[in-house]
């Protein structure tokens, strides 16, 4: 499967998972269930990449040719003088693949910036902050927590929890004296019980990642939210007092407008029309919860799972292909002569010892030369050095024809064996009518006289001159002679 193809099928199961999810949450589950269900939802969102490490592959994935990588990046590492590009004044759009994977590292470049700036951030605050004394002893005891964190007050910012092996709980000085302040600890001491330091990352994963899907962007803002959603329950049913504490929600949104988003686990979400979701859940009555809601979330990763499965087994099956699997079945001419061989030659133009990358096969002008594979063509133009050039490529082999006449195909085009792609000429550096075949694995030149299964020419003449080794002919056994008669 093409990159473009991986990222198609990402933001469609990302959008399949966010309906899948909120159809889910329509029925009024409780904010833990509300939680369990995003979580699935953003795990399942894994799911499919994850599945194609062991899953196995469709057999009919593996019967189509893979493209090969760009042909700008493969010739982008070649050397030989002989394979110069023409200069072109305007500037040549990359391929769609290239330009694809040049966007997905610059957003996950942008992701791990912020996500230092966030760093950044949490490290001043830290610097800034001083101890203040706060109960806090009999609340932890309150809740079941056996290290009791540190208080300490900033100048600016949203409440928050940091520090794994030493938690603290650091406090805004415009909240730290007023008559909320036990709400918030309470509410960050819940923060703590719950483990949200640790499992908040791994909620911001499914964005990070898939940062190019709107739908991972609002399956991960739904498993913020219920996350708060869950403690604001908690911490109002420890204090006694809802409306108390959707005071001091109040109070902090008022006063906390932090400028980005810290990577820990902070009281107040940014996003608008927050408040007033939290607001409405903390002092709604509680609604009747449907008694099917378990089988429908039951029903719904029955169907979900094996949709994620049957995605890692497609992508799987494009991964497993042989990246060497091409069958040849036509030859390359009619017939030809072998005037030059692979390896180090003499360059007929400028006299100097050079590696030859392929093979020059000599013929009259014109003649048709043939496709011999099912291929796709990857380069159909004019070039400097190698003339009117056809590029194929089927899984990660490419093969290349240089000094046609001119050129039957065109890029993008699919070719079956025996298709003509071009007349035999002298197009470019040349001395006479020859095509120049080269077939490339991997990023390096093969023999094609040593390519299993490609055949060059129905008549093929190897001159001694080529440089090739020529076959030694096998020598018929001398019948064996008859017996004489013994002499008396």
């Amino acid at each position: 499967m093409s990159l473009l193809g991986l990222v198609c099928l990402a933001l469609v199961w990302s959008a399949a998972l966010w309906l899948l999810a909120t159809g889910l949450c329509a029925l009024k589950p409780s904010p833990k269930m509300a939680q369990a269900i995003w979580r699935g939802a953003a795990a399942l969102m894994f799911a499919p990449f994850l599945a194609s490490a062991f899953m196995p592959g469709f057999s009919q994935v593996a019967g189509q040719a893979l493209p090969d990588m760009p042909m700008m990046e493969v010739l982008r590492v070649q050397t030989e003088a002989d394979f110069v590009e023409a200069a072109q004044p305007s500037f040549r759009i990359p391929p769609i693949e290239t330009m694809i994977l040049w966007g997905l590292v610059a957003g996950w470049s942008v992701r791990v910036l912020c996500w230092g700036m966030g760093q950044a951030r949490l490290q001043r605050l830290k610097q800034t902050s001083r101890p203040v004394v706060r109960p806090v002893r009999h609340w932890a005891d309150a809740i079941g927590l056996r290290r009791v964190p540190d208080v300490r007050v900033i100048p600016h910012g949203a409440p928050f929890l940091a520090g794994i092996l030493r938690p603290v709980i650091f406090i805004p000085a415009a909240l730290i004296s007023k008559q909320h302040t036990p709400q918030i600890i309470v509410h960050e001491l819940v923060h703590l019980k719950r483990g949200d330091l640790l499992t908040r990352p791994f909620d911001r994963m499914v964005a990070d990642l898939f940062w190019f899907s709107l739908f991972a962007w609002a399956i991960r803002e739904r498993l913020d939210y219920w996350r708060e959603a869950i403690v604001d329950e908690e911490t109002a049913d420890l204090t006694g007092d809802r409306i108390a504490y959707a005071r001091a929600l109040t109070q902090v949104a008022r006063h906390a407008r932090p400028a980005l988003i810290l990577p820990v686990a902070a009281f107040t979400l940014k996003k608008e029309g927050t408040l007033k979701m939290r607001l409405t859940q903390l002092l709604s009555e509680t609604p009747h919860r449907p008694k099917r809601l378990g089988l429908a979330v039951v029903a719904a990763l029955a169907l979900a799972t094996p949709l994620a499965l049957a995605q890692g087994s497609l992508i799987r099956g494009a991964a497993i292909l042989p990246v060497d699997a091409i069958t040849y079945s036509h030859p390359v001419l009619d017939k030809a002569k072998l005037t030059s061989a692979f390896g180090l030659r003499k360059h007929p133009v400028s006299g100097e010892a050079k590696e030859h990358k392929g093979v020059d096969l000599a013929e009259e002008e014109g003649k048709p030369v043939y496709a011999p594979a099912e291929a796709t063509v990857t380069r159909a133009e004019m070039t400097r050095g190698y003339g009117n050039l056809v590029e194929i490529s089927a899984g990660n082999t490419v093969l290349r024809f240089g000094q046609l006449k001119d050129i039957k195909v065109s890029a993008g085009q699919s070719v079956s064996a025996g298709t003509v792609i071009g007349a035999l000429g002298q197009s470019g550096q040349a001395t006479g009518p020859h095509l120049h075949l080269e077939v490339w694995r991997d990023g390096a030149a093969i023999d094609p006289m040593e390519e299993p299964g490609l055949v060059l020419a129905d008549s093929l003449f190897i001159t001694s001159s080529s440089g090739a080794k020529v076959p030694e002919a096998p020598v018929a056994p001398k019948p064996p002679s008859a017996p004489t008669a013994p002499q008396p």
